[in-house]
């Protein structure tokens, strides 16, 4: 039996946000523990560190989801570049991930993608079903 992609990434999001919380809490443990503000330093550094690849693999998956959306949508985003607003390249991962301003972009197109499908899908209904409408009631009038 195969999980669909979407479920698959579900379940994996959560399983990072599972490890990050776990992480949060073994840190706290270690913060609390921490004498001097060297060793306290060093465990912050280190929760950092192992937190951001979590979080960069939750981003990861994100932006495959909302590409493939767009892609199925057949919009075109911009390229990922160094340059671009809207990538950045993952510390991590080595991958390009969008950045907030590039989530937040890209679901403004397909938002705005899906909004024109749906008014040119009105209009049509409303030209095809004003005219049968109207030969209904004619057609019924004739009948008596």
């Amino acid at each position: 039996m195969t999980i669909p992609l979407q479920i698959k990434e579900l379940l994996e999001i959560e399983a990072y946000r599972r490890t990050i919380k776990m992480l949060d809490h073994a840190y706290d443990v270690d913060l609390a523990n921490a004498c001097t503000p060297v060793e306290r330093e060093k465990a912050q550094y280190r929760h950092y560190w192992e937190t951001l690849l979590y979080y960069e693999q939750i981003a990861e998956i994100k932006t495959r989801r909302l590409i493939r959306k767009a892609e199925r949508l057949n919009l075109s985003i911009g390229p990922a570049d160094s340059d671009s607003p809207m990538w950045r390249r993952s510390s991590q991962l080595n991958s390009w991930i969008l950045t907030t301003v590039g989530c937040s972009e890209v679901q403004k197109i397909i938002r705005k993608e899906y909004k024109d499908r749906r008014a040119r899908d009105t209009t049509w209904a409303g030209v095809i079903i004003g005219p049968l409408t109207r030969l209904a009631s004619v057609w019924l009038v004739e009948r008596g």
